[in-house]
């Protein structure tokens, strides 16, 4: 897949995923086989913005109190999907209208036997079992654990880099860029299993 800003004459994207900033996210955790690892390859930048910034679920995990670990066990999350949501996808959506499917709030990397918090502000909508006021004052706290300021790398980008990441382990998002400018990258994905 290109992803990228650029159009033709007619103003047709010739690329996915336009422009602009896109919060944190995992690739298709609201599919049964989520993305497993992601490529971004860079072909044409702008000259400011357009980072790409990665954020640990497993160091989001292991800052979690004992407590809090031994109560996630086991609970689900509804991940949704809408294009252009923002940064919090609409969890008051009708579910016909979102893409969505159920996974583990804590999920266990089956390579290096980490665990990490599957929760994201862009696709995370709820937590199974919970009252909607309870469930969303719970992301939120999580939110901010997985977005937290020292867990995150931000990379940017030169011309030919190729980044490779587990989708179990991160988050990734992507900063703005002068609108005028080209920004285009090829994207590989590799599907993974369901998750247990």
């Amino acid at each position: 897949m290109i992803i990228s800003n650029e159009t033709n004459a007619e103003g047709e994207a010739l690329g996915a995923l336009g422009q602009g900033e896109m919060w944190f996210h995992t690739d298709k955790c609201y599919v049964e086989r989520p993305h497993r690892f992601s490529f971004l390859y860079g072909i044409e930048l702008p000259t400011e913005g357009g980072h790409t910034k990665f954020a640990s679920l497993c160091e989001a995990y292991d800052r979690l109190p004992e407590q809090l670990k031994r109560q996630f066990e086991g609970k689900m999350v509804m991940q949704g999907h809408q294009y252009g949501a923002g940064r919090r996808i609409d969890i008051n959506a009708d579910l016909l209208t979102v893409h969505h499917h159920r996974q583990p709030l804590v999920v266990t990397n089956p390579d290096s036997g980490r665990k990490g918090l599957y929760v994201s502000s862009q696709n995370t909508m709820w937590v199974e079992g919970m009252e909607r006021a309870d469930s969303e004052a719970l992301l939120n706290a999580l939110f901010e654990c997985v977005e937290s300021p020292d867990i995150i790398y931000e990379h940017v980008w030169q011309l030919g880099d190729l980044i490779m990441w587990d989708n179990l382990s991160c988050l990734h998002a992507r900063t703005d860029w002068p609108k005028e400018q080209l920004r285009k990258l090829r994207r590989c994905t590799v599907i993974g299993d369901k998750l247990h």
